[in-house]
């Protein structure tokens, strides 16, 4: 015997059919012919599927977080006697009462989340894929990318615009490597330039290579004339797109990323 399940909702359903489908499972995969009804948000387009379940009579799993539409489908069901079960109703009325006060009885607003979710892994991998100038082909994909020369903190700004959703690249400015052209082909509006006074790159370019245990007396990457050489190599970039530039000096990334996100969303 299979019995004909009827998936309702007045948004795409899908959390009613997760749980017929989780039901219907434990009595084998052809126990049920499983219809979905989406969007039904109306009390006409409730009596059209009422009226298809009692013909065929078929078990109703609903979600409507309508509670005026979703009383009205529960008694007219009850009156054609079609059998229903309101997964949201219970549910809905004991956090009311243990809340005291009603809920927003606004469909898809779980989708709304998850989507929200997924925009933010697909911009971290994007800046995954895109730190420290990889990828420059999907330059033209990106919502935002980040230039500047080393240690001015591009890549851990590319992380946090990516946690909040923000596709971003960042290409590091180095006065031997000419930028990839398609840096060029990108909007002005959505390139932004990282600089920093020269005193303070150095200081923090010395702490690095202490870090690393190098002598910052000899490499030419704390020395003064290659920070100051590099800031104009960066400098005249910058000037050549028309880029707004933001000075990162003794800024914390999170102030810099606000007023970045503030562009954007502008």
């Amino acid at each position: 015997m299979t019995v004909d399940v009827f998936v309702v909702s007045d948004f795409t359903g899908e959390t009613a059919e997760h749980v017929a489908r989780a039901a219907y499972s434990q009595f084998g995969a052809d126990a049920a012919r499983l219809s979905r009804f989406r969007y039904i948000s109306t009390e006409e387009k409730a009596e059209d599927v009422l009226q298809v379940a009692q013909e065929k009579n078929a078990l109703i799993i609903c979600t409507m977080v309508d509670h005026k539409l979703r009383k009205y489908f529960v008694e007219r069901a009850a009156e054609r006697k079609v059998e229903v079960i309101d997964i949201l109703g219970p549910i809905l009325g004991a956090l009311e009462h243990r809340l005291g006060r009603p809920p927003l009885e606004t469909p898809g607003l779980l989708r709304r989340m998850d989507e929200e979710y997924f925009r933010r892994v697909k911009a971290i991998e994007f800046s995954i894929r895109c730190d420290d100038g990889r990828s420059p082909d999907l330059l033209p994909e990106a919502d935002l990318v980040i230039i500047g020369v080393s240690r001015t903190s591009k890549t851990p700004l590319s992380m946090y615009l990516a946690h909040k959703g923000v596709m971003v690249a960042n290409i590091p400015l180095v006065p031997e490597a000419t930028p990839p052209e398609e840096l060029f082909k990108v909007s002005p509006d959505k390139v932004i330039g990282l600089m920093v006074k020269p005193e303070h790159l150095v200081q923090i370019r010395r702490e690095r290579l202490r870090v690393l245990g190098l002598d910052a007396e000899v490499s030419t990457y704390a020395q003064w004339e290659r920070v100051e050489e590099e800031l104009g190599f960066a400098r005249n970039i910058m000037r050549k797109i028309g880029c707004r530039c933001y000075d990162v000096t003794n800024r914390a990334i999170e102030e810099t990323a606000q007023e970045i996100l503030d562009q954007i969303r502008a």
